[in-house]
């Protein structure tokens, strides 16, 4: 019987012997850890590349965001539009929420469970869903004609990547602003109505500018540049909420219907 003289096993005869180290045990195939998803990876990094110190920047002073560029701050535009979408989304649901309360405290002698009734009212009346559309479609709108009409009539003529990488960083502001009138809802509804008007006139006021200096419209005309994007924006806006007013006005009756 003959041992190893390197590791001290036992060595069997017509066996080739490889010697194991103590230190390192068996890869056992069930204990290796799973492999990450590559979307969730991609995401992390993305993540972990944000400067907050550019985000904050960017809402202290959204003209800021005319000095992004497509090859190294993509991020910041996209989390822009995104943030901005989500904002209003968020008031859009914070009012539902106040509008359904006090329709629910109005008649609250008659409803037997107000869980119940907030729930069949909440199912009735989907305005967040018609808000996320007409956010979602105003934005687009605002951005893509802003774009357009920017390098058609000005003398500067730009990537679209970089049109919308900009154009897209300040709304970062516009999300903010509507979080705050969100959050207020709670507090005011007068007030949040008011700070939602200024949040959409601001952010209106705020592209039309940042469009004129990137494009470099001449003076001549910025009063069609202003007049055209306005006009589209409206348009827009009414085809849209046409689209889902006369639903919502029957879902109203129906809830008065159901619930009372």
């Amino acid at each position: 019987m003959s041992f190893c003289t390197q590791c001290g096993q036992q060595l069997q005869p017509n066996e080739i012997h490889t010697c194991v180290s103590p230190e390192q045990p068996a890869v056992n195939a069930s204990s290796s850890p799973a492999t990450p998803s590559p979307i969730l990876t991609t995401a992390r990094g993305h993540l972990a590349n944000v400067d907050k110190h550019k985000i904050l920047n960017l809402i202290k002073n959204p003209m800021s965001a005319l000095q992004l560029k497509a090859e190294t701050d993509l991020l910041y535009g996209i989390l822009g539009l995104v943030v901005s979408l989500l904002g209003f989304v968020l008031w859009a649901w914070s009012f539902k929420h106040q509008l359904i309360k006090i329709v629910l405290e109005g008649f609250g002698s008659l409803l037997s469970d107000d869980n119940e009734s907030y729930r069949e009212a909440s199912e009735y009346l989907p305005i967040v869903n018609h808000m996320l559309l007409l956010g979602f479609i105003s934005l687009i709108v605002l951005v893509g004609i802003t774009f357009v009409l920017g390098n058609k009539m000005g003398l500067h003529k730009l990537h679209w990547k970089d049109s919308i990488l900009q154009l897209g960083g300040l709304q970062l502001i516009s999300g903010v602003g509507f979080i705050v009138a969100a959050l207020m809802m709670f507090i005011s509804i007068k007030v949040s109505f008011v700070l939602l008007f200024t949040v959409l006139l601001a952010t209106l006021a705020l592209t039309l500018i940042a469009g004129m200096e990137m494009f470099r419209i001449q003076r001549d005309r910025i009063a069609l540049f202003v007049g055209l994007t306005v006009l589209i924006q409206v348009c827009a806006i009414l085809v849209v909420f046409n689209s889902f007013g006369s639903e919502l006005a029957e879902e109203a009756q129906r809830i008065s219907r159901n619930l009372f």
